[in-house]
């Protein structure tokens, strides 16, 4: 999966994997299921399609396009990022109230800069938790990049309040807050954020508000086939 979310961008393939009576917790894709997604930030753009091959194993492939501030933010370095990924489910634990699940993914990476025209190979891995109720949404994961001599890491935490109970086949709706940390970034970027989903859609979308963040528009957009 991409880091927007990686961020937002693994959310969304939790879709479908409940039962009725609670929401659709998860980064892992169901058995048989393709999911399509695409997230776009100021400084991210990603497209990915996944699929899930068995109960606990799903796999992906991902296109990123980068930007990353250089000296002082007076310029910005362009990376095109392909990667595979393989997402393993480690633990599903069921509450009379919710579920909670335990991941781990990762794969091969392939980095091209656009300003040196030359592509350079390398890994990603990550782990990622979330717990959810019908009324409650949280996360906690962090991603980390090695490519080109270079270590990225993204750390998130995500937090989300339900206006109503949402039964399976209804549109149900979140509000909430997520913080982000990544490598190079002096501050904590705060976003408030809407989510709407149904059985086979999300929509995430929210803006910034820190300092340095400030205004940035956050969509995450997923389905599932």
């Amino acid at each position: 999966m991409t880091a927007a979310l990686t961020a937002a961008a693994g959310v969304a393939s939790g879709v479908l994997t409940l039962a009725p009576g609670a929401a659709h917790a998860g980064f892992f894709i169901p058995k048989d299921i393709i999911m399509v997604m695409g997230t776009w930030t100021p400084d991210e753009r990603t497209a990915e399609v996944a699929y899930g091959f068995t109960r606990d194993v799903s796999g992906s492939i991902a296109f990123v396009r980068r930007f990353d501030d250089l000296h002082g933010g007076r310029n910005r370095e362009r990376t095109d990022l392909v990667m595979a990924q393989g997402a393993h489910l480690l633990l599903r634990h069921r509450t009379p109230g919710g579920i909670g699940n335990a991941y781990v993914y990762g794969g091969p990476l392939a980095a091209r800069f656009a300003d040196r025209g030359d592509t350079r190979y390398g890994v990603h891995v990550g782990l990622w938790a979330d717990y959810e109720t019908r009324w409650i949404y949280t996360r906690a994961s962090h991603h980390a990049y090695r490519y080109a001599g270079r270590s990225r890491n993204e750390t998130v935490l995500q937090g989300m309040l339900a206006p109503y109970a949402a039964d399976y086949d209804d549109i149900a709706s979140w509000g909430g807050v997520q913080l982000k940390k990544k490598s190079g970034q002096s501050q904590l970027e705060v976003t408030p954020y809407l989510r709407f989903f149904s059985k086979r859609w999300w929509v995430d979308a929210g803006v910034s508000v820190n300092r340095q963040n400030r205004n940035d528009l956050f969509i995450n957009f997923m389905h599932t086939f």
